[in-house]
């Protein structure tokens, strides 16, 4: 990256308070650039891992839109609240008696646990209509905040893995700590919520960080504050080359022929790529990085041209 040519991907840790798109102004504004985005947006009072290309980099968000995700969140159970999180009005929920109390906390609170990991594996989530989900072109809040009406259809999700942390009461309120790993479209308010439900109290998020998106983690991320004084400062040594950004491809190796015929946009038969991409028959929009002894030579995908099927490169890698 050059202050002529900034470009690549930059791992912000977003603070609580503020929208992913004002953290995408303050990135523009650093790296003094109008080409921004991000992957994945984290709702105003969530904390975390946002992953935001610079640039020409932008051009590679396809490529992580299907990346899993890592949250850690804090479950409130007892109350339900409009939008889901803390900064909602109270709308809901039941208070557990003293009976019901002692119910949930017996075992090791194992009926809230049950609950909990009953929600691994694919289900089907109803996200917030305070949630970021566009709907014809709007994010579902714009509706919401301006008491207007919106139908959100339902989709299917996949938590991979819930690890459950410490189950403490505090201010009379049983809270549940847990680490979830789950696929994209996944509305962690509204699997807090899923859960109260089915546990008959209801429940919302009191706290939520991404911890992971992709091969990208947290502990990679700065702030805002630190990203613009050391870009400020000349160094641009925490800015990630895109190709990292397509790590969740499937890959096959190529030769040096195959790959300096790719990068000279040469048509090359598909049989002769048959059994290396047998393995990833069924990927979503299958593409795959091609790569030379590890390093990046093309994103590549099998088209029929009407005389047979043949590799097409989507993005060239010098």
């Amino acid at each position: 990256m050059t202050p002529q040519d900034p470009s690549g991907i930059v791992l912000v840790d977003k603070p609580a308070g503020i929208t992913s798109f004002s953290v995408i102004s303050r990135i523009r504004k650093i790296f003094h650039t109008k080409k921004a985005g991000h992957a994945g947006t984290l709702d105003p009072f969530a904390t975390g891992l946002l992953t935001v290309a610079v640039g020409k980099s932008t051009r590679v968000l396809r490529y992580m839109e299907n990346d899993d995700k890592k949250y850690q969140a804090v479950m409130v159970l007892g109350k339900v609240t409009s939008t889901g999180d803390i900064e909602g009005e109270v709308v809901g929920g039941k208070m557990p008696d003293e009976e019901e109390f002692a119910d949930l906390s017996k075992d090791n609170y194992k009926k809230i646990r049950d609950a909990v990991m009953s929600m691994v594996g694919e289900i089907t989530q109803v996200p917030s209509v305070y949630s970021a989900i566009k709907i014809n072109g709007r994010p579902a809040y714009d509706y919401a905040r301006k008491g207007q009406e919106v139908e959100i259809p339902p989709r299917k999700v996949t938590i991979f893995d819930i690890e459950i942390g410490e189950i403490y009461v505090k201010d009379d309120m049983i809270h549940v700590e847990m680490t979830v790993h789950c696929s994209k479209g996944t509305y962690i308010r509204t699997l807090c919520e899923d859960i109260g439900t089915k546990l008959g109290t209801g429940a919302y998020c009191e706290s939520l960080r991404r911890l992971a998106c992709g091969s990208f983690s947290i502990e990679r991320a700065l702030s805002l504050e630190e990203i613009e004084e050391r870009y400020g400062s000349g160094d641009s040594a925490f800015v990630v080359e895109e190709v990292e950004a397509m790590s969740g491809l499937p890959k096959i190796d190529v030769t040096e022929k195959e790959a300096r015929d790719l990068r000279n946009g040469k048509k090359l038969d598909f049989s002769i790529f048959m059994d290396r991409m047998e393995a990833v028959e069924g990927e979503p929009d299958g593409k795959v990085l091609a790569v030379l002894q590890g390093e990046p030579v093309a994103v590549i995908y099998a088209e029929d041209d009407g005389e047979g099927r043949i590799i097409r490169e989507e993005r060239v890698f010098a």
